[in-house]
């Protein structure tokens, strides 16, 4: 075995540790991550993704922090709608979630 693989395989060892002493609430939310990553893999490839990401920090660029708040807030908002219909989630205030 060569000096990646061995890197590799402690990475894989120590993240398989890490996993096994979840709380069952916080492993739920690393498969919906997984599962996630998952369908972005299948759509793009790396590249695809990496170019995708420098185009949107170049339009965000320029834009005044308080737009860029606002954006961030209705992403959260829509991103904790879905969590709420898909159940993993609880209405109400969002920051004790």
């Amino acid at each position: 075995m060569n000096q990646a693989q061995l890197i590799d395989h402690s990475l894989i060892r120590r993240t398989v540790l890490e996993i096994a002493t979840l709380p069952d609430d916080d492993l739920a939310i690393l498969l919906d991550i997984v599962a996630l990553l998952k369908q972005q893999r299948a759509k793009a490839t790396a590249v695809d993704i990496r170019r995708t990401a420098r185009q949107r920090v170049a339009t965000l660029q320029n834009m005044p922090r308080e737009q860029l708040a606002a954006q961030f807030q209705e992403v959260g908002e829509r991103i904790r709608s879905q969590a709420i219909a898909g159940g993993t989630a609880v209405e109400g205030d969002w920051e004790g979630d």
